[in-house]
């Protein structure tokens, strides 16, 4: 290991004194005030070594500086050090953290630390939550802020001899058409991981009275074109059963945490 490196991991390192030339400036001293003992802790990790690669640094830097601006929007009497239980495994993925949908939640999540009036959302096991979404699914987490549910319908054909049904189209939702999705044909799967997460639970079997969303998804996916291509060549009937991913509590809680 050179003289360099050895030097940097030595004690508690200057971070910020790697990613800003000023650091009189009191949006940096905020930074500093919030995150010290994180860094402290960061030295464990070997962040100021990686700060040496140019990559790592810029988008370091990228995503310190958004939240240094979601800082200043916090009140300086309610800013408070965010617990190294928290911030240590942010300020790790920060570094390499590309995508801007997931640096986002981050930042946001790092920031609602650092508020003495969001901190209680903060739960520890958030950062690791993050990094299990996929760009898409940081979508469908904006998306479902304010929201308590996402109903969903299956399309399913009667038996013509009457014993069952058989399932033709499976949770199709307004999700992709009302979150602008990369890959919309995974909405399933990123619903199906929302729930592995806790994020969601399916209330299968249960549905919502109002029927005005079932109606609105059964045109969208062509739920009469079905019935007149497989009744009563294929199916005595095609019916819809009517269901809805419920938003947990401990989901609403990652969603205000991780949401500006």
């Amino acid at each position: 290991m050179d003289n360099q490196i050895t030097e940097l991991v030595k004690g508690v390192p200057n971070i910020l004194g790697q990613v800003y030339e000023d650091l009189a400036q009191p949006s940096v001293k905020a930074v500093g005030n919030a995150l010290g003992t994180v860094f402290e802790f960061s030295t464990s990790i070997l962040l100021p070594v990686k700060l040496l690669n140019e990559k790592f640094k810029l988008n370091f830097t990228k995503n310190l500086n958004d939240y240094k601006k979601k800082l200043e929007e916090v009140p300086e009497e309610k800013r408070c050090e965010v617990h190294p239980q928290i911030g240590t495994p942010i300020v790790e993925k920060l570094t390499y953290t590309t995508n801007d949908e997931i640096a986002d939640l981050f930042t946001t999540l790092l920031a609602n630390a650092s508020n003495t009036d969001m901190v209680n959302t903060a739960h520890p096991s958030f950062a690791n939550m993050i990094e299990r979404l996929s760009p898409d699914e940081a979508r469908i987490i904006k998306y479902l802020k304010g929201k308590e549910d996402i109903q969903y319908c299956d399309f399913r054909g009667k038996a013509k001899n009457g014993n069952g049904y058989n399932t033709i189209r499976e949770h199709l939702t307004l999700v992709p058409q009302e979150v602008k999705l990369d890959f919309p044909d995974n909405t399933n799967a990123y619903l199906a991981n929302l729930a592995s997460m806790g994020i969601l639970f399916d209330m299968d079997g249960t549905y919502r009275i109002d029927q005005t969303i079932y109606d609105k998804i059964k045109e969208q996916y062509n739920f009469e074109q079905y019935k007149t291509q497989l009744v009563p060549n294929i199916f005595k009937d095609i019916v819809t059963n009517n269901s809805y991913y419920k938003i947990t509590d401990f989901g609403k809680l990652f969603i205000k945490a991780c949401i500006k």
